[in-house]
């Protein structure tokens, strides 16, 4: 028996134009033999501008700078599939001989992805997946597995016969994909009483923000929300559910339960005041850390096999390309002090400016 699903014709999708690169990349960017970081030049491409991407970004830039190596500046297509494409053209032909990418449009970049493979150039994609092209390694969570994480976060705190808003990524992103998957198979599965209404954000906190309010206007027996990214969509929701008197912390009559995924800062001290009772974790300054190692050694001739790492995760082969699943904790007020969770770190509340 499946969950019930209400699915609210609440906006029309924009799909994102994938625009073939003209022409193909010429020569070999490669390093030239020099195993000097400091010949060596790498940058990175940003699909769109949010505080967890701007983060990734710059810390990515930033670990290449301390390891010694040349940078070319990091490009933002700014939710542009098409921009990206020629974001990663350019930086190839500026001479960048390695990228780590975070993707946008997982159909979309593919051309830039094969543009980057003519040219020799490694790429490590974080974060998310392409739907294919060569890359050497794609550091990332298993989306699959969070979203079914954060349905038995909700699904244990709400009642059997209550609705709950899931507020669903973009499908053309493999985490969106991914995330609404694991959720709703996990639904079905083990809470099947429990009715769903789906709201196709696009990762805009705007279109998020208006999925609540119709459905809230709509079924009166809300009893939680899964938000697929609260580094996109907190502090909107929030301020959306106090606008409709619906804001209460956990233990107070009117609470609805809130499960999300990322446990950025936002999250936190919106754990801390009781308003979210679950994050799952992404491992940003995982990202970060391993895909900037795996780029360094791709563009040192280095390549990977499937199996177990040395950090407690597992490379796993999916769609032709290697992938490092690292592991996603769950962030309660039990635990959400832990310095070593990535929205406590100095960096990450730099970026969301909630120091």
């Amino acid at each position: 028996m499946r969950s019930r699903a209400k699915t609210l014709p609440l906006v029309v999708g924009l799909g994102a134009s994938a625009v073939l690169l003209a022409g193909c990349a010429s020569g070999d960017t490669g390093t030239s033999g020099s195993s000097d970081p400091a010949d060596i030049s790498l940058s990175y491409s940003q699909p769109h501008t949010d505080p967890f991407q701007n983060a990734e970004n710059v810390g990515s830039m930033e670990r290449f700078a301390e390891l010694g190596y040349k940078t070319i500046p990091a490009t933002n297509a700014d939710r542009d599939a098409a921009q990206q494409l020629t974001d990663i053209q350019t930086l190839v032909n500026k001479g960048a001989q390695g990228l780590v990418i975070s993707v946008g449009d997982a159909d979309a970049i593919v051309p830039a992805i094969e543009y980057a493979n003519d040219a020799s150039v490694p790429l490590v994609a974080i974060d998310e997946a392409p739907a294919s092209g060569e890359v050497a390694m794609i550091v990332r969570a298993d989306n699959v597995s969070m979203g079914a994480i954060a349905c038995e976060q909700l699904g244990s705190r709400v009642e059997a016969g209550t609705t709950v808003i899931t507020l669903d990524g973009d499908p053309v992103t493999s985490n969106g994909r991914d995330r609404t998957n694991g959720f709703n198979d996990c639904m079905a599965e083990n809470y099947p009483d429990v009715d769903l209404v789906n709201v196709a954000t696009e990762w805009d906190p705007a279109k998020a923000a208006s999925g609540i309010e119709t459905a809230m206007n709509q079924y009166d027996d809300i009893s939680g929300i899964y938000n697929q990214s609260d580094a996109t969509f907190f502090p909107t929701i929030l301020d959306t559910l106090d606008s409709l008197d619906a804001l209460a912390p956990v233990g107070e009559d009117g609470h609805i339960v809130q499960v999300s995924v990322d446990a950025s800062p936002m999250a936190m001290t919106a754990i801390r005041d009781g308003y979210l009772d679950a994050a799952v974790a992404q491992p940003m300054t995982d990202y970060i850390d391993y895909g900037v190692d795996y780029l360094t050694r791709a563009v040192a001739g280095e390549t990977f096999e499937p199996g177990e790492t040395d950090h407690g995760s597992e490379i796993v082969e999916r769609n032709g390309n290697l992938v490092d699943l690292l592991p996603t904790p769950v962030v309660t007020a039990e635990n959400v002090d832990d310095p070593e969770l990535w929205g406590n770190k100095e960096f990450a509340l730099e970026a969301f400016g909630a120091q």
